[in-house]
């Protein structure tokens, strides 16, 4: 009986993937193993994206190497350039899925079975060249996937019991720009929602403020399937930080989205990617990022210190700024964050909101609050829950009602 194991790194788009070969390997043949040292194949999914995560990445190979030297190994995904190891492919970018030993590979993957809410693929790749990022040049130019393939993926997994799924992809904003005619994603939420209304909920993993215009906050107060809560990029509260990173927005625009949001979709809930430590930016650029998101109706960060690409514009920026300094600003926006998210989280104390169970004990509401209960429930059903005390900054004690 030959066995595989897979470890994955990063993104949900990287998770998407790895469900997709863990079917893939077993429509061919292969059973699945928890233990490295019982596997004949072993797959490590890498995350490119830093080079500390693609460190962590080839750590992982290293030491798997050393427990199970006999077992063929790829290592595929997101990284920079293959090293030279026995037994190791290295499959980079598009040609993640060349694995002769897949024969089988499913357009998506049906058995999401670590997901409470499967993974919708619905696009892959970006057009744009942020001076951070590299992602670019592993996934390609954005690739949309057609609207009947979106719908066949959500109608699936309805039918399988589940109630909330996670719209995914690199970057969802350019979802439809590379149809002919132009479509837009509020065209497939549309489409979504008539096909769907009532029957299923839907959480959009992120999009760029730039992205969100009023029809498309408009549709989100009205709609009766999209989820309040949203994730938006803002990475700097610095007009010339954002400039440096070639993002394609303002300080002021952003602010204008979210309170916009804020103002027309009910209960809402607001979080935002913040890179500090960017080449250039100095002690009153990180002032005004700390000040703008403090008095900007946010929710919660997640905040990274900028970690220099090899590949990247930015790489070899001047003014690089030093490790100290971006842990010191790490630790201040993390404070603010938890701030902000407690505070978000107290609002509701009292409140009974609908959510998806993620664990036996765990629910996740649709405004993306955390409910620890002491029920025993049925990962991916549906629940309505009471919130009655914060257990930290990011969980509340709750009761199903």
């Amino acid at each position: 009986m030959s066995k595989f194991f897979i470890k994955t790194f990063g993104c949900k788009l990287n998770q998407f993937d790895s469900e997709k070969i863990r079917e893939g390997l077993t429509l061919s043949g292969f059973f699945e193993t928890d233990n490295v040292l019982e596997a004949d194949i072993i797959v490590i999914n890498s995350c490119g994206v830093t080079n500390k995560a693609e460190k962590e990445a080839f750590y992982t190979l290293r030491n798997i190497i050393r427990k199970n030297p006999e077992a063929k190994k790829y290592f595929i995904g997101c990284f920079v350039k293959p090293e030279d190891y026995e037994n190791t492919e290295f499959l980079k970018g598009k040609d993640k899925f060349n694995i002769p030993e897949l024969k089988s590979l499913p357009f998506f993957p049906s058995n999401q079975q670590k997901h409470a809410r499967p993974l919708i693929y619905i696009q892959n790749g970006c057009d744009l060249r942020c001076a951070y990022c590299i992602v670019p040049k592993f996934r390609g130019k954005s690739v949309s996937v057609e609207i009947d393939k979106v719908l066949e993926q959500i109608g699936f997994f309805l039918k399988h019991g589940k109630k909330e799924v996670v719209l995914t992809g690199i970057h969802l904003g350019l979802w439809g720009h590379d149809f002919t005619p132009k479509k837009t994603i509020l065209d497939l939420l549309i489409e979504v929602e008539k096909r769907f209304e009532g029957r299923v909920k839907i959480r959009i993993s992120s999009l760029d403020s730039n992205e969100i215009d009023d029809y498309l906050i408009d549709f989100f107060a009205n709609s009766s399937i999209i989820q309040p809560h949203f994730h938006i990029p803002l990475q700097s509260g610095s007009d010339k930080i954002l400039r440096l990173m070639r993002r394609r927005y303002t300080v002021k625009q952003f602010e204008q989205t979210v309170s916009k949001i804020k103002e027309k979709v009910k209960d809402v809930c607001i979080g935002a990617d913040v890179i500090v430590g960017f080449p250039n930016e100095t002690d009153k650029d990180f002032e005004d990022t700390y000040k703008f998101i403090e008095c900007i109706p946010l929710d919660y960060l997640h905040v990274f210190p900028f970690s220099p690409r090899v590949g990247t514009e930015a790489y070899n920026m001047e003014n690089q700024v030093k490790e100290e300094v971006k842990k010191e600003r790490v630790k201040a926006l993390r404070e603010l964050s938890d701030n902000k998210k407690e505070k978000f989280a107290k609002s509701f104390l009292g409140k009974i909101r609908e959510g998806i169970a993620i664990y036996p004990d765990l629910i996740l509401t649709d405004n993306y609050i955390q409910v620890q209960v002491k029920e025993k429930l049925i990962p991916s059903k549906e629940y309505k829950v009471k919130l009655k005390e914060t257990l930290s900054p990011t969980k509340v004690r709750g009761e199903v009602v």
